[in-house]
C-alpha cells in the first residue's frame, strides 16, 4: 500500500490522490487502507518515512560525492517523487506539525551526515545547492542535466571554490 500511495502521490501529487486510487493500484480496498492505516495523512506518514529510509540508503555509502550523483540519477528517474517532496515541503514551511517537523529533522540529518565530511559551513551550503538545483530541474527538466549541475558543483565544494569570495585587499 506504500508503494501504490508512493507511484499515485508522485503523479498525482497528495492533494490529487485518494484512498480509493490508492487501494485499487494496491489490490486491496480503501477500508483496508484505512484499516491499517487509520487515515491518508497516517499513509502520507508512511511514504515520507519509506522515502526518507530509501533516500538515506542511496546516500550511505562511504562516496558522497558518488552517492550524490547517484541520487541524482534516481531523482530524475522519479520526478514525481521529487515533486512531491518539494510540494510538500513548500506547502508545510510555515505550519508547526508532525510532517514539518520530518522535513526538519531530514534536513538535520542529511546536514549532519553531510558536516561529518565537509564541516559544517560547507554543509549546509551543499544542502541550500541540492534544494534548489531540484527546484531548478523541476521548473525546466527537458534543458537542465541535474546530475552535470550536482557533478559540476560537487567538484567546485571538493576544491574549495564554492562559497562567497573574500573582498580584495586595499
Amino acid at each position: 500500500m506504500v508503494d501504490a500511495a508512493m507511484d499515485l502521490f508522485g503523479v498525482n501529487g497528495y492533494a490529487g490522490t485518494g484512498v480509493a486510487a490508492i487501494a485499487k493500484k494496491a489490490g486491496v480496498t480503501p477500508s483496508a487502507v484505512i484499516h491499517h492505516f487509520g487515515s491518508k495523512e497516517n499513509l502520507l506518514k508512511a511514504v515520507l518515512d519509506e522515502f526518507d529510509a530509501r533516500a538515506a540508503a542511496r546516500v550511505a555509502g562511504s562516496d558522497l560525492v558518488q552517492a550524490l550523483l547517484e541520487d541524482a540519477e534516481h531523482t530524475m528517474a522519479h520526478k514525481g517523487l521529487a515533486t512531491l517532496h518539494t510540494v510538500l515541503q513548500a506547502e508545510h514551511l510555515a505550519r508547526d506539525d508532525d510532517v514539518t517537523h520530518r522535513f526538519r529533522a531530514r534536513n538535520r540529518l542529511l546536514r549532519g551526515r553531510f558536516a561529518a565530511e565537509l564541516g559544517e559551513a560547507a554543509a549546509t551550503e551543499l544542502i541550500a545547492f541540492l534544494e534548489g538545483a531540484l527546484t531548478v530541474w523541476l521548473l525546466d527538466p527537458e534543458t537542465t542535466d541535474l546530475r552535470a549541475m550536482y557533478a559540476r558543483y560537487l567538484s567546485r565544494l571538493q576544491n574549495g571554490d564554492t562559497g562567497p569570495t573574500p573582498a580584495p585587499n586595499g
